[in-house]
């Protein structure tokens, strides 16, 4: 399998990418899951059944950032774009992932956790944090407030590294009970993606190069939507 992605400068690397070797970075979504504490719980009720009608068809509710989620800037961003408008190419192409597990929990992310790992990250990357909360994802429900998040420094740090995408295991990049969601509006008005609730398939790729794909799903004029998040290793790296 090939795959295509346009750098800034408009030069175009195709990367050869395996068919076989891929990891599916998404949780589950389901009635009990974990969720960010205050949000809505996921609800599935039979709409239609074999039993009385000619099919099954299930009534979903669920909240716009449910598990492995992007968010748009609309989020946090007065007059921010929506996840209908963020670019496709702006959730693909070649990521890194780098392990900040050690941090504590409830710890965050600081731009010196970050200044270790400068010379393999490179202009335009995805750059995909494992922190260790994915898991506790569903064994610790202390998780779903004490977990790792980004500090400001971090977030600035994704700014002048030029990073197109950040995606985190944790439920949010944003320290729990926020005040202001400082680090998101940093990422957020710059128009730089963000994937939160990876899940602990991560650690499989750490420090290695791949090719990301995520998809949220195509919802007009939302702050967020679930998406499906897959990682295929890359037979060619580029050598940018």
């Amino acid at each position: 399998m090939d795959g295509k992605q346009n750098d800034d400068d408009g030069i175009s690397d195709i990367i050869k990418i395996s068919g076989k070797s891929f990891y599916d970075l998404s949780h589950l979504i389901y009635q009990d899951m974990p969720i960010y504490p205050g949000n809505p719980h996921p609800q599935f009720q039979p709409f239609y059944t074999l039993e009385k009608d000619k099919a099954n068809v299930t009534r979903l509710t669920l909240g716009s950032h449910t598990g492995t989620h992007v968010d748009a800037p609309k989020h946090f961003i007065l007059n921010g774009n929506s996840v209908d408008k963020i670019p496709l190419e702006k959730l693909m192409g070649e990521a890194i992932i780098l392990d900040v597990s050690e941090k504590a929990v409830a710890e965050g992310i600081t731009n010196v956790d970050l200044d270790i790992y400068s010379e393999i990250v490179r202009h335009g990357d995805i750059v995909l944090l494992y922190t260790g909360t994915s898991d506790q994802w569903d064994k610790n429900k202390s998780i779903m407030r004490d977990f790792t998040y980004l500090e400001p420094s971090a977030a600035k740090w994704i700014v002048d590294h030029n990073i197109k995408c950040i995606g985190i295991d944790s439920f949010s990049v944003e320290k729990y009970n926020f005040k202001e969601g400082i680090s998101h509006k940093i990422l957020l008005s710059r128009n730089i993606g963000i994937i939160e609730g990876l899940n602990s398939n991560l650690k499989k790729c750490l420090n290695k190069r791949i090719f990301l794909v995520c998809l949220p799903l195509f919802l007009k004029g939302i702050d967020g939507a679930p998406a499906r998040v897959i990682a295929f290793d890359i037979v060619n790296p580029s050598g940018k």
